[in-house]
């Protein structure tokens, strides 16, 4: 009885609006939350309760309308009314095709019936989008309720989970229970447009998760991948076969077979984008010409999940054969240069819960050294520095990604010995090129996920040059695949100087300078261990392998060359693990055969050090502890 008396009260104080949002009690006259005011309106007229209204909505979009664009998951507007094209869905989605019409793909034009609106307005119109979702919302909740709404929060579960834009119980329940989750937290915001969205936690709230009286589609039966019960994963293997049937003592593409991790310990996630459409990119990796594969796939559309290599096994991803020994890839279909785009929040959902499977599978810690962009990793050899991937790119929102995997980068502000990289990403636009055939042009302005680095503390300073990608010294560029001058969210360096605006830092051999007025864009880094170099000139490399003498007889030894990176006397950087000199040798017999490869391991410590854009390693003998 004390409990139901308990929901009765915080009922009465959502309904009362004691509980709409922790805006500013200015808020009715700032135009800055136009948006906030749109959703409690929206709520009083259709008796949804706008927290939850804008919990659905920030689950779905994070209240972002795009510009009135289509995103990738087939929605428009902040809450996110559903048109897929069904001829394209049947195409390119075999196992959605008997669902291409279910009205969980085609919320837009039920939703503009029901207010009486175009829905081409509700594709452009932020605010007649936001009545439309709500209008939905209660229709669905009193179709589902005998014809009366909820008069508990609870019991709106099965509506919100049927407005998930997934026409399965899987995806629609998991969308449900992580809008209860924020829910519980609270949320504010603001948007690339300068929104500024809130509502506080409402905690201690009893889902009714009974979905029977849904319309959804009952789920397929369990695959082989190694994914969390809660995805919609599939296993599709990838090519492991002579790359020359002719010949196969030519190679294997486009893995190789191991016993990780009882061989080689996996201590990172790389994350990828496709460049390619989804199914392209299942396809190129069943090629075993193609040379390169990743252990997941995830669609952009819906979030699903595709596994193509054991996470035993090394696919060939990460452009670093250290690396791969050592990583576990997940491809996200997108393009780097459209990233807003196409990195959904189905897609960021469901990529977080299989980094929290994997993590705690294989003991992986959860932060930016061990989770990174493939454009974080560097050559193994010094031929292939300047010529490494940037996806996936400047426009992965990596605060909202890490706060999804549980490992949340928005620590308190202020001073430090070292710092983490922490621009706001919603209003981070920086500019940002692309050179296709020579003709280059600035992309659309949209939130980035990097800072730019200049060699003086003054905006019309030069940016930052690296010698792999400028041997001549010419200034870094706004170009996309130019990392020479961008500083990426969670990244942490040590702190050189501080001059008003203006922080420097240690980055690449040089001290790079950012704007951070009152450290709007860094944290402190408390918890970083900091090394500096023995001497002048320490080399860094892209790989850690044993001394020659430590090869048995018979395997050639691998020589690894120092990157064209030193550290000067007197800088100091951010140390992370130490990792052992290790080798890996594959000896292709025919078979699919874990055991057909060599680990030799060295006596060489070498520590990872955040260098510049990316990670690399130093002996941990040519560095010391900064006290």
């Amino acid at each position: 009885m004390k409990a139901q008396a308990k929901r009765r009260a915080l009922w009465a104080a959502v309904t009362a609006g004691l509980l709409l949002s922790t805006a500013p009690a200015h808020a009715a006259e700032d135009p800055d939350t136009a948006v906030q005011r749109t959703f409690e309106s929206a709520a009083a007229e259709f008796g949804v309760p706008a927290p939850l209204l804008m919990a659905t909505s920030y689950q779905l979009t994070r209240w972002e309308d795009h510009h009135g664009e289509q995103s990738r998951a087939g929605g428009y507007g902040p809450m996110h009314l559903t048109e897929v094209d069904v001829a394209r869905l049947r195409e390119e989605n075999p196992k959605l095709r008997e669902l291409a019409d279910h009205p969980a793909l085609h919320t837009l034009p039920e939703a503009a019936e029901l207010v009486g609106v175009p829905a081409e307005t509700l594709k452009r119109d932020p605010e007649q989008n936001v009545r439309a979702g709500a209008a939905l919302l209660a229709a669905r909740a009193k179709s589902l309720g005998g014809g009366e709404l909820p008069n508990d929060l609870g019991a709106w579960y099965p509506a919100i989970a049927d407005l998930s834009g997934s026409p399965r119980t899987s995806g629609a329940q998991d969308f449900a229970d992580s809008v209860y989750d924020v829910l519980g937290q609270g949320r504010a915001r603001t948007t690339s447009s300068g929104q500024h969205v809130a509502f506080s936690r409402i905690p201690e709230v009893e889902p009714d998760r009974d979905l029977s009286a849904t319309a959804l589609a009952e789920d397929e039966a369990e695959s082989e991948a190694e994914c969390p019960d809660s995805l919609d994963c599939r296993f599709i293997p990838a090519a492991y076969a002579p790359t020359d049937p002719e010949d196969p003592s030519a190679g294997y593409g486009n893995y190789d077979t191991a016993e990780r991790p009882d061989d080689v310990e996996i201590d990172s996630i790389v994350l990828h984008d496709t460049e390619v459409a989804y199914q392209t990119t299942i396809s190129l990796f069943q090629d075993p010409a193609h040379g390169a594969a990743s252990h997941y796939v995830i669609r952009s559309s819906d979030g699903e999940v595709t596994q193509m290599v054991p996470t035993k096994d090394m696919p060939w991803h990460a452009g670093s054969w250290d690396r791969n020994m050592r990583s576990i890839g997940i491809e996200h279909e997108g393009w780097a240069n459209e990233g807003g785009t196409w990195y959904t929040e189905a897609m960021y959902r469901s990529s977080a819960k299989l980094v929290r499977y994997l993590a705690e599978k294989y003991d992986i810690p959860l932060d930016r050294e061990h989770v990174v962009g493939h454009d974080e990793v560097s050559a193994d050899k010094p031929a292939g520095a300047g010529s490494e991937h940037y996806d996936p790119g400047p426009y992965w929102d990596w605060a909202h990604y890490m706060n999804l995997v549980g490992a949340p980068l928005d620590g308190e502000r202020g001073e430090g010995e070292a710092v983490t990289i922490s621009p706001r990403f919603a209003t981070n636009q920086p500019p940002v090129t692309e050179c296709p055939d020579g003709a280059c042009q600035e992309l659309p302005a949209q939130p980035a996920n990097f800072l730019y680095l200049r060699t003086e503390p003054r905006d019309d300073a030069p940016l930052l040059s690296n010698p792999a990608l400028h041997p001549d010294g010419e200034p870094g560029t706004t170009r996309i695949e130019d990392w020479s001058a961008k500083a990426a969210t969670g990244q942490r360096y040590a702190v050189a100087e501080r001059r008003g605006d203006w922080l420097a830092i240690w980055f690449g051999g040089e001290k790079a300078w950012l704007r951070d007025p009152g450290g709007e864009n860094t944290a402190p880094a408390e918890d970083a261990e900091l090394v500096e170099a023995r001497r002048d000139g320490i080399p860094t490399y892209g790989m850690a392998a044993p001394s020659p003498r430590e090869y048995p007889e018979g395997i050639d030894p691998t020589v690894i060359d120092p990157l064209p990176y030193t550290i000067p006397a007197g800088q100091v950087y951010v140390a992370g693990d130490d990792v052992g000199a290790t080798d890996y040798h594959v000896g292709y017999d025919g078979l699919e055969d874990p055991n057909n490869h060599v680990v030799i391991s060295g006596a060489e410590q070498y520590v990872r050090i955040s260098y510049h854009h990316r990670w690399v390693y130093v002996k941990r003998s040519d560095v010391k502890p900064v006290a």
